[in-house]
């Protein structure tokens, strides 16, 4: 079943899910299930978790009903998921891209089967993004100039923006920075411009040029070099070599 509005989807079923009572709360027990596996903060406790995926008795019961109320729950366990993860530290603009990537993803699932490999999928996008944005280990201000830094990508801004926005030192800030995620402040913000600026490529609806001017870069040219410094390649070289569609 394809469908073009997943929001009007999930408001057209809700009603038929209130009487579901039963299978509402397995689907619930399933998130928490996924909701201890996030705690532990370790990939490969989650992979663990995965391997026993088709061994529980509560996602038996749950996929032999109707696939679209089986969608409905599994978005809903979606939201849960990613709300504890942004509670656990995940910057919130890269949760709420996987909660629009997976939320679509649901609806558009045509078997049962679908749904299990995009919930397990989901869960796995999670774990890797907690494991390397997650804010947990660092002090208030570091966390601070992180959500800043993530909130405002589409914006060229320099340390001392940074420093300005959250009231601190600019080179006291640098230097905590540093220290508690060994990485330079500028760099940082260049990193987390260039990841975003590699999932505008890919979605194949911005040239090159257009990706620079999205991100704020001045020209090109000078986007280029820092996506080069990132990711050891031109946006060019990047595309070629990580997407088929490239020429």
């Amino acid at each position: 079943m394809k469908i073009s509005n997943a929001e009007s989807f999930y408001r057209e079923i809700s009603l038929r899910s209130e009487y579901e009572m039963d299978f509402a709360k397995k689907c619930s027990d399933i998130g928490i299930s996924l909701f201890d596996a996030l705690s532990i903060g370790n990939i490969d406790e989650f992979r663990k978790f995965e391997v026993g995926f088709e061994n529980v008795k509560d996602l038996e019961y749950i996929f032999v009903h109707d696939i679209n109320v089986v969608k409905l729950h599994m978005a809903s366990v979606v939201m849960m998921f990613i709300n504890a993860s942004i509670k656990g530290g995940l910057p919130k603009d890269i949760a709420e891209n996987i909660l629009r990537k997976y939320y679509y993803s649901f609806a558009d699932c045509e078997t049962n089967n679908d749904i299990k490999e995009t919930l397990i999928k989901m869960s796995e996008d999670v774990f890797i993004a907690m494991n390397k944005f997650s804010m947990n280990c660092y002090s208030p201000i570091v966390k601070r100039a992180i959500e800043f830094i993530h909130n405002n990508k589409f914006k060229f801004i320099y340390a001392r923006d940074v420093a300005n926005a959250i009231k601190v030192n600019r080179s006291y800030l640098s230097r905590i920075f540093k220290a508690e995620t060994d990485e330079n402040l500028t760099d940082y913000i260049h990193k987390a411009k260039i990841e975003l600026a590699i999932e505008l490529m890919e979605s194949n609806y911005y040239k090159f040029d257009e990706v620079a001017e999205l991100l704020g870069y001045k020209d090109y040219t000078y986007f280029s070099k820092v996506f080069k410094r990132v990711t050891k390649q031109t946006p060019y070289q990047y595309m070629r070599n990580n997407n088929s569609n490239t020429p």
